[in-house]
Parts: structure tokens; C-alpha cells; sequence
């Protein structure tokens, strides 16, 4: 069977992806592009995952279609009149790794194709890869893992299964890339080199390049358009003339001929090569594009900034070449060069591929020959030239025969291919170009600039980082001032600006450098942004200051465990079992005080002095007790200290107004030695509730003399939204603290207050407006909102609320509207509600589980008690790594009710384990959902078993990534859904539109618990007004305030004020909720040709 196949492509859930790269999407543009078999893409990211599972069904063997109920082609996806049946289109399993990490003594960037024939092997493929990185930050995941062992995971979890190099050539992230390749497979893939059959060619090279390299003779080469939207399908593709199945795929791969000469691969429809963004050397930012040779006679080095050139992929091949003309094995496939037809006609139109024009055209070429690829590869010309346009039949046939003018990429811009020559535009002139009479062109390429010639180059770029970096934040990236505080409001780049100064710091050789920031999260999101720029190796802490104290503290103790919230109050009860809830509270307030205030932590007071005695018998240290004992390390002055002061470096601290009065002490002792570079915001300091101040922020500033700066230009919301939080936040004491921002984005922002007679006429509004925003939950019309003109999707759409408590209303009105919502707190998801059982099950059966979640987990058993919980911590008493086990030696010393208890947890469990390793997680936390009688329905059971999918059955890989993100907000940007959170969660994160509910006195600001003093109620409002201010600030283009005059709390209704917050918003910042949107003058059209 002959059939055309695009495998390597990537969905929704990839960075930097059209939101219509679903299946439904892929499949239909695949049809219209005249393709019969796709790559999935990401099947290692969970949420594409599970829409694979839900959409598709095995066909043949390896090879899946769209369900019958699912072949619905969304309205709007294709050009106007277009209509495809994608019931038989085929999606193959595959997926892309970024593996990042050492070989060789360099550090490798190395991206792989993954091919597995069926669901069951993707999980087993999962469920190892989520032990090492975390599947769920994207489509591609980066893993700092070789590619060689990457091959052997996908070998002996899916031995029918095959793993191809991506895109070969591509300079930074390829096999043979100039930045960071090998220059033979054997370099890379080792023992398992044998493994490799088939090398992907990548838009920048094309197999007659290829082919000058006799190493990769015995490969086959594949083309694929590595799209990230639906409509770049097919750019690059293969032909195949063989079984239409998973194994006759792979083997038509393996082998192009059969034993018996049957041509299994036929031939490859290629991009030519230099329309490839990194064909030619050079340096984008420069404006300078070079041959090979005047690269070489350059030294690779630009001539404008003095800076390595980017190395082209030609230049790489000709590096490697030991050929002067390709030399093809016997029955290697055929090669069609193409260009997309979209480019075709925005030539002949001169206009943009995406234009009414050219999508109109193209829409009637696709409704006249069936497909694109049927009209740029078999189509008759005569018939073309007859029945279309014989200047579109001249442009085809040029394409097929090579003659084409070419400007070759370079440096990440993608060349351009023409049919017609500029001469020939200027002499026939509107619609003589589709009349007339064409000479046939010569094929030539565009004369580039060469390094001989320095007076033809552009003039230096003198902003250098500029161009990425404003003046503010260059001045804080480059300060040399040993102490630097930087104040950097909401949206002025303050994650940018810290990774470009760790950056710069390690490009000079200042290491090492320890960077913290506040959740592990954080910490893992901020690794990302650095480990496409760094050695894997560099000398970088990036870390919680938790992290960073318990690496010092460890290597004076090593297996030192700490000790959480739930743990310590074990421990503080077993001096005195019968102590009340409110004698315990005090003891705690009392070990707070002492850990958080006192200066000397050495000599605790007479009631905490079993308490600490007990910690160090276990081995164990209070979580509150790490960064004291840290610092009293340091004040030892011996040789720990000094390790762990030049250990430190410089030390990089990430919102900095959330420290805590002993957190800020530390620092201070480590700015003793190390330089310090603080970055945050004092008005976004809304962490009082954990100790937290931003005091310390403006203290720093007078204890070390530190430089200060300021960054105002605010990128992400509308100027309206920018000058109203302003106003807001000026209310506040401490007028230091203002940054002023200024708003750098052009679209103005709407800013909204929306006054409703109770709760529920509140989220009927919420309804009406989102659906209004998505253009209907039908999707039948758009509601171009704003200057962006473009239509929302539900994850750009965010409901923030003060108290947990108003999610549940608003929740159950969108999903009763068909609304996909995920709810966010800020503690995580599993760790409250019916999920915390699952959560403890798993720590259990991982045997993770410490005695404090032990005994919270039998807490939650029929038939066991508070007596018998009592005998249980005294059990625990003795310590051990793994409390089960000692429970159930002991059980002897329980109630009959209790011991016949444990025995059915003890046999569940055996079940969970083996569930687990059979079956996978999925299906053994079933188990334990059905134990407690908790409905699967429940939308954070779904969440949690969804994440389970990830981790395949790995309990220890699943239970350790619950507990490492433990300390962070469980939010998922890619999820396709509307996002109800509480304003402490919401910090750090942006939407377009954001709806702000509640803006009512007492519940913002809330009002507060118990009587205070004056200066503390003046502490209170001003935390709630920042509360509020950062909520504000998480708006790019729409922010709705909304509040009630009655609301429903607590079981009663109450009649509500607004909040005096929106006194302080001058009413000039607000809009009209159904104003009409600000005109703007449409561009006169210009005189369009007909194709037709």
C-alpha cells in the first residue's frame, strides 16, 4: 500500500504550539495536506497521554485511528469550504526527548524520536522517564539523561519499539549539531549504536548533503515536518509502499528494498534545505550570513560583534564530509524537494501565507485536487495550466525540477525559496503575472555577504543584550556592586533578570553561585531556564534555603531526616501523652518563638528541652530548626563553615520580601563573605501568616549599603490595569516601597466593576462573560476582545478568590455549564480533601511514609480510635526508618477491633504493590479509592490518578514527586481549562483575563481573626491591600472586579459592602463592561490577483 507518513510533529501540550494541535486538528489538516499516517508527538506528557487513550482505538497493529465519535472536525479549523473526512487517517505512538547532559567531556544537547507500537509500552516508557524529570512541564520534556541510555530504556520497555535522532544537524540540540554533537553515532549511542537504524535529516539539509558522508551509508533517511501546528503538516514527509501497519513501518525503515527488491520506502518529499532556519552560518542579531568558507577565513567569528558564529548545518556537513558528490546506497528512496503551496501563492499573490487571499485560494486548489500534496507532486501540469492557472503550472513545475531562487537560513531565520524572479515581477505587473508569458528561470542562489567584503555588512549592533535585556535590568545584570537589591514589580522580567545574572556570572568564571528561591517548584522551573544556556555541570546551586541549610547540615551529619508539622506534634506529645490541644498549640507558639527570634538557638527553654532531646535520638531535626542550626554552623567559625562559605558563592536570593526574620539573619551572615544579589517585591509581600515580612527587603538596603535598583516596565498587563494597581498599592505606608511601573505593552487593558444582588448572580455572570470571551462554548463566533483581536482559550482565563471557600459555588456553576475548571490552592491538591488518603497510600506503599502520616492514615480507618492511636505512638516511640513494620510487630499490645484492622490495611497494601507493579498505578490507587468508599468522580481524584498515569508503576518515583512538590502550587498552565484559585496561589502566574471575585469588606480585605492593636490591624489591612494588589496584577488584558450585596457563607446569607479598596481606585481607570471596543483604522486593501 502506497501511503504518506509525517512522524515526528508535536500537540498542545509542547511549548510554543498552536492550541488546535489536537488529534481532531492533526487529523484533519493531514487529510487536507494529503497525509495518511501521523506521529502522535508527546506521548510522555500525562494530559496528551490520557487524550490519546480517551480518542483513539487500535486499528491495525501499532497503528491507531479517532474513535467514531470523535472524527468531528472542529468549526473555524480549516481554510473557508474546506471539508475532510478523518475517520481514516492513522496516528502512530511517538514522542520527542531533550536530552541535555555530559559525554565526552562536553556537554550534550541531543533530541531523539521515540516510536512505540502500542499504549502499554508508552506507560512502561513513562513510568521510568518520570523518574528522572518531570514529564508534565512539556510536550518535549528536557531530561538530563544519554541519549544512549534513553535508547536502552526504550529497548527493553518496548522491544518493538525504535528510537530515531532528530533533526541531525540542527546546531544546538541534534546529533551532529555544531554546538553540542558527536561527530560519529558511535560517540553517542555507544554499545547500542547497532540500535540505530534510521536518522532523521532535519528542514535544514536534505539527503544529497547527507549523502556526502560515508558514515551514514548503512542509515536510512526520514524526513518529517516537526510541526507545531497543524497546518505546517507535511512540510517534510515520507512515502512508503508497504504493509499498513506499526511493524511493516518499522521494517520499511530498517530496510527501504526487501529481500525480495521490494521498494518498502519510496521517497521523501523534502523542504530544500536552505529555506531551513540553520542552513548557512551566521548571527541573526548581526544581520550577517556567510558560506562555509568565509566562515573558515573568518576564524568563526562575526565580523560585526566580535562573537562566534552560529555554524550552519552545511558547514557541519561539509566538516564531516569525506564525499565531493552524494553517493546513494542501492535502493535508497527517491527525494521530492517542495515548497508549501501557502508560499506558492503568497509569491504569486504577494501577500502572506496566512492572508484571506491566499487561504481563500488555497482552500478552492485543495476543494479542485483533493489534497496539497496530490497538486504539488502528481498532478498533470497541463491540466493545471488549463483548468487553474498556467503561471501557478509553471511555479509547480519549477518546484518539481529544482529551479528556484534561493536564499539560504541562518542563525534561527528561516530562508526563503521564490519561483519568479524580481525582474520578472517588475515586467508583468498585476494581473500580467497570471497572463503573461514567463521565461523560465534560472536556478541561483542569493549572493551573501562574505568576509572579505567588511564594507557590504550591516553596522554593528551596539545594545548587545540589550536587545533582550532593558536598561534596568542590564544595569542589575552587570552591576559589579558586591550587595544589590533589586525591587521588581509585577511582569518587569524579574525571573529573566536573575537567570541573566547568574548567567553572566558563570560565563565569567564566578562560581560557585547558590541561588534560592521559596518552593522546590520554583527551584526546577528556574533550572529549566538555565540549563539551555549552561553546563549541566556548572558549579550552581539552585535550591529552597531549606535545601541549601540540609546540604551544609548533612555533610556534618549525614542522614539527618527532618521532621515536619505533623511529626513534631507527635514528638511533643510523648513527654506528656495526656496534654490538651491548647496546651500542645502553646507548646508549639512557644517552639516557633525560639527557632524564629532567638539569636542563640543552642539553649532551648526547660518545656522544649525533651523535645530537642528526642529530635537528636531520632536523628532528626525541626523543619523550623534548619535554618538556625545553619546559621549557628556558621557562627562555629571551624572548618564546616568555612566549606560552607566558599561552597556558597555568590548567593542569588529569589523574593526576597518573603523572608522570614531568622531566613533574613542567615543571609546577613553569609553576606559576611559572599556576594548578595536580592531580588523582589515588597508590595507583593503577602506571606505574614508564615513569618514572612517585608521589612527585611528595605533593612537590607541600610544593613549591607546594598546598590539599589529598580525595574518599572511592566510587559504583561494593559496600562489601565497597571495605573489602577498603582493607585491601589500608594495607599500603603513605607512610599519607598512604590516602584512606579510604567506599562510597556501596547494593548491599554480593560479594567471592570461588576456589581451583582447576590453570590449566585455573581457566577451566572462569570458564566456569561467567559463563554462570551471563548466565543461561545459551542465555538460558533468569536469575541475579539481588546487590541490583540484574538479569541481566549479557557486556561487564559483565571477566577481568583480570597478564601478557599468561594471556590465551591463557582466551580459546580461553570462545570454545570460545561466548563473544564481546575481548582488551585496553595497547598497542594493531594494534601487535603479525600486525596490526602490517596496521597498517604502511596507514601506507604513506597515506603515513604514517616510515623506522623502513619498515624494520620489509621486516623482515617473505621474501628480504630484516639486510645487506640495513643498505643500506637508509644509503638512508634522506638523510631525506624519505615514505621509499618513496627506497628505491625506490636499489634499484639492493641484492641482486637484495631489488630483486625491492620491486618486488612496490611493485606490491601500487598494488593496496591502488586497492582502496581502489573498493572501499573492507575488501577492499584483504585484499590484504596474504593477502601475509603470515595467516588472516582470526584474531580481531584480524577487530577490525581490523571498525574499517576505519568509515573506507569513506579510507586517510589510517584510518592517522591508528590513530596518534593509538597511545598508548591499544583498548577497545570497547559490544562485546557478555566482556573479557580485563591489569591495566595495566584502569585507568579498571569492570565488575559481575570476575573477577581469578592471584592467585599470582609472577605477582601478579611477580616481578621480576634481583636488587634492599632499598628497590627494597620499591618493586616496593608498585607490585604497587597493581596489585592497582586491579584490585580496578574491581568494582561481584562480584569473584572466583582462583588455582591448578599452572599451565601457559612451556611446563611449575609448582606455585603464593597470593599474599600475600590474607593482608592480612581474611577477614571474603569470601563464600561459592554463599551464598544476602541476603533482602529483597517488597513486599505491592496489590489489582490486571481488565481482563478
Amino acid at each position: 500500500m502506497r501511503y504518506i507518513a509525517d512522524l515526528h510533529i508535536h500537540s498542545l501540550f509542547s511549548r510554543a504550539t498552536s492550541k488546535t494541535s489536537h488529534l481532531q486538528g492533526l487529523a484533519a489538516w493531514a487529510a487536507v495536506k494529503g497525509i495518511q499516517v501521523v506521529g502522535t508527538g508527546d506521548f510522555t506528557h500525562p494530559g496528551w497521554l490520557r487524550q490519546i487513550a480517551e480518542n483513539l482505538t487500535e486499528a491495525e497493529p501499532g497503528f491507531h485511528r479517532l474513535k467514531p465519535e470523535r472524527c468531528a472536525v472542529p468549526d473555524g479549523l480549516l481554510p473557508p469550504g474546506v471539508q475532510v473526512d478523518i475517520s481514516t487517517l492513522r496516528f502512530v505512538l511517538t514522542a520527542e526527548i531533550s536530552s541535555i547532559y555530559k559525554r565526552g567531556g562536553a556537554v550534550r544537547k541531543v533530541h531523539n524520536i521515540l516510536f512505540a507500537p502500542d499504549l502499554a509500552s508508552v506507560r512502561r516508557i513513562n513510568s521510568v522517564l518520570a523518574g528522572i524529570g518531570n514529564l508534565e512541564a512539556d510536550g518535549r520534556p528536557i531530561l538530563g539523561l544519554d541519549s544512549r541510555d534513553l535508547l536502552e530504556i526504550v529497548l527493553e520497555n518496548a522491544p518493538q519499539g525504535f528510537l530515531v535522532p532528530a533533526h541531525i544537524w540542527t546546531p544546538w540540540f541534534s546529533l551532529f549539531g555544531s554546538k553540542s554533537g558527536f561527530d560519529a553515532i558511535e560517540e553517542c549511542f555507544g554499545d547500542l549504536s547497532h540500535e540505530i537504524f534510521a536518522l532523521e535529516t532535519g528542514l535544514s539539509s536534505d539527503p544529497d548533503m547527507n549523502r556526502l558522508i560515508s558514515a551514514l551509508d548503512r542509515f536510512t533517511l526520514i524526513s518529517n515536518s516537526d510541526c507545531h501546528s497543524p497546518a505546517k503538516l507535511g512540510r517534510e514527509a515520507n512515502i512508503l509502499t508497504t504493509g499498513f501497519d506499526f511493524p511493516s513501518l518499522r521494517e520499511a525503515l530498517r530496510r527501504p528494498v526487501s529481500d525480495s527488491g521490494e521498494q518498502r520506502f519510496a521517497a521523501t518529499i523534502e523542504f530544500y534545505p536552505e529555506e531551513g532556519k540553520y542552513h548557512a552560518d551566521g548571527h541573526r542579531k548581526c544581520g550577517v550570513s556567510m558560506e562555509p568558507p568565509a566562515t573558515r577565513q573568518a576564524g568563526g567569528i562575526c565580523p560585526v560583534c566580535r562573537r562566534p558564529l552560529t555554524v550552519g548545518v552545511l558547514n557541519r556537513v561539509m566538516e564531516l564530509a569525506d564525499r565531493d558528490v552524494p553517493r546513494y546506497p542501492p535502493g535508497a528512496p527517491k527525494v521530492h524537494s517542495l515548497v508549501p503551496l501557502a508560499e506558492l501563492l503568497g509569491e504569486m499573490l504577494d501577500a502572506g501565507p496566512a492572508t484571506k487571499g491566499v487561504t481563500g485560494a488555497y482552500g478552492r486548489l485543495i476543494r479542485q485536487y483533493g489534497s496539497e500534496l496530490a497538486l504539488l507532486l502528481t498532478a498533470d501540469i497541463g491540466t493545471v495550466a488549463d483548468e487553474t492557472s498556467p503561471h501557478l503550472a509553471e511555479a509547480i513545475e519549477r518546484v518539481r525540477s529544482g529551479r528556484v531562487i534561493r536564499t539560504a537560513g541562518y542563525d534561527g531565520e528561516y530562508g526563503k525559496i521564490r519561483v519568479f524572479s524580481e525582474e520578472e515581477r517588475r515586467s508583468f505587473g498585476g494581473q500580467r503575472l497570471l497572463f503573461g508569458e514567463i521565461a523560465a528561470a534560472r536556478p541561483t542562489r542569493v549572493r551573501r555577504v562574505r568576509a572579505e567584503r567588511p564594507g557590504a555588512l550591516k553596522e554593528a549592533q551596539t545594545e548587545g543584550a540589550a536587545r533582550v535585556l532593558n536598561p534596568e535590568q542590564q544595569a542589575a545584570v552587570t552591576s559589579l556592586a558586591s550587595h544589590i537589591l533589586v525591587k521588581a514589580g509585577p511582569g518587569t522580567g524579574k525571573t529573566h533578570t536573575l537567570v541573566q545574572r547568574v548567567v553572566r556570572l558563570v560565563r565569567e568564571g564566578q562560581t560557585p553561585c547558590t541561588v534560592i528561591t521559596f518552593t522546590n517548584r520554583a527551584a526546577d522551573e528556574l533550572r529549566d531556564r538555565l540549563v539551555a544556556e549552561l553546563r549541566p555541570e556548572t558549579a550552581v546551586f539552585i535550591g529552597t534555603l531549606h535545601g541549601y541549610c540540609l546540604r551544609w547540615l548533612r555533610r556534618e551529619q549525614p542522614g539527618l531526616q527532618v521532621a515536619g508539622p505533623e511529626q513534631r506534634r507527635r514528638l511533643l506529645r510523648l513527654h506528656d501523652p495526656g496534654m490538651s490541644e491548647d496546651e500542645l498549640a502553646d507548646l508549639e507558639r512557644q517552639l516557633h518563638d525560639f527557632l524564629e527570634k532567638t539569636e542563640d538557638a543552642a539553649v532551648p527553654p526547660p518545656a522544649l528541652v525533651p523535645y530537642f532531646t528526642r529530635l537528636r535520638g531520632d536523628g532528626l531535626i525541626d523543619i523550623d530548626q534548619v535554618v538556625p542550626a545553619a546559621q549557628a554552623l556558621l557562627r562555629e567559625d571551624g572548618a564546616a563553615a568555612a566549606a560552607m562559605r566558599m561552597g556558597t558563592g555568590h548567593l542569588l536570593v529569589d523574593e526576597f520580601q518573603d523572608l522570614s526574620e531568622s531566613q533574613y539573619r542567615l543571609i546577613l551572615t553569609l553576606a559576611a563573605t559572599s556576594p548578595v544579589f536580592a531580588i523582589g517585591d515588597p508590595d507583593q509581600a503577602i506571606y505574614g501568616f508564615r513569618g514572612s515580612s517585608p521589612r527585611w527587603f528595605f533593612q537590607f538596603a541600610s544593613d549591607m549599603a546594598a546598590e539599589q535598583h529598580v525595574l518599572r516596565r511592566n510587559y504583561r498587563s494593559g496600562a489601565a490595569i497597571v495605573a489602577a494597581a498603582g493607585a491601589l498599592i500608594a495607599h500603603n505606608r513605607r512610599p519607598e516601597s512604590r516602584i512606579g511601573n510604567e506599562a510597556a505593552s501596547a494593548p491599554p487593558g480593560r479594567l471592570h466593576e461588576i456589581c451583582v444582588d447576590s453570590s449566585s448572580d455573581e457566577a451566572a455572570f462569570l458564566v456569561r462573560r467567559i463563554e462570551s470571551l471563548i466565543g461561545g462554548s459551542s465555538h460558533r463566533e468569536i469575541d475579539r476582545l481588546g487590541s490583540g483581536g484574538d479569541a481566549y482559550a479557557l486556561g487564559d482565563i483565571a477566577v481568583l478568590y480570597r478564601t478557599g471557600r468561594q471556590a465551591e459555588p463557582l466551580a459546580r456553576e461553570l462545570a454545570e455549564h460545561g466548563f473544564p475548571v481546575q481548582v488551585v490552592d496553595l497547598r497542594p491538591f493531594y494534601l487535603t480533601g479525600p486525596t490526602f488518603e490517596l496521597y498517604l497510600w502511596v507514601l506507604l506503599a513506597a515506603g515513604r511514609l514517616d510515623g506522623a502520616g502513619l498515624l494520620a492514615l489509621l486516623g482515617k480507618e473505621k474501628g480504630i480510635g484516639g486510645a487506640t492511636l495513643s498505643r500506637v505512638e508509644q509503638l512508634l516511640a522506638g523510631g525506624g526508618e519505615d514505621p509499618w513494620p513496627v506497628v505491625l510487630a506490636g499489634r499484639s499490645a492493641l484492641p482486637a477491633g484495631a489488630v483486625s484492622r491492620l491486618a486488612e490495611m496490611d493485606a490491601l497494601l500487598g494488593r496496591i504493590r502488586e497492582s502496581a507493579a502489573g498493572k501499573g498505578l492507575v488501577p492499584a490507587l483504585r484499590l484504596a479509592v474504593a477502601h475509603h468508599s470515595l467516588s472516582e468522580d470526584n474531580e481531584e481524584i480524577v487530577r490525581l490518578l490523571r498525574m499517576a498515569e505519568t509515573f506507569g508503576s513506579s510507586l517510589s518515583g510517584f510518592a517522591d514527586h508528590l513530596q518534593r512538590y509538597s511545598d508548591s502550587v499544583v498548577y497545570d498552565q497547559r490544562a485546557d481549562a478555566v482556573t479557580l484559585m485563591t489569591l495566595h496561589a495566584a502569585k507568579g502566574l498571569e492570565f488575559r483575563a481575570v476575573f477577581l471575585v469578592g471584592v467585599e469588606e470582609g472577605l477582601l480585605p478579611l477580616a481578621p481573626r480576634g481583636r488587634l492593636s492599632p499598628e497590627e490591624e494597620a499591618e493586616h489591612l496593608e498585607e490585604e491591600r497587597r493581596l489585592f494588589y497582586v491579584g490585580m496584577t496578574r491581568a494582561r488584558e481584562i480584569l473584572c472586579l466583582s462583588h455582591a450585596r448578599s452572599r451565601f457563607m457559612d451556611g446563611h446569607a449575609s448582606a455585603r459592602q464593597p470593599s474599600r479598596f475600590l474607593r482608592e481606585i480612581p474611577g477614571s481607570y474603569f470601563t464600561s463592561l459592554d463599551g464598544p471596543p476602541s476603533s482602529r483604522r483597517r488597513k486599505s486593501a491592496g489590489r489582490q490577483l486571481s488565481l482563478f
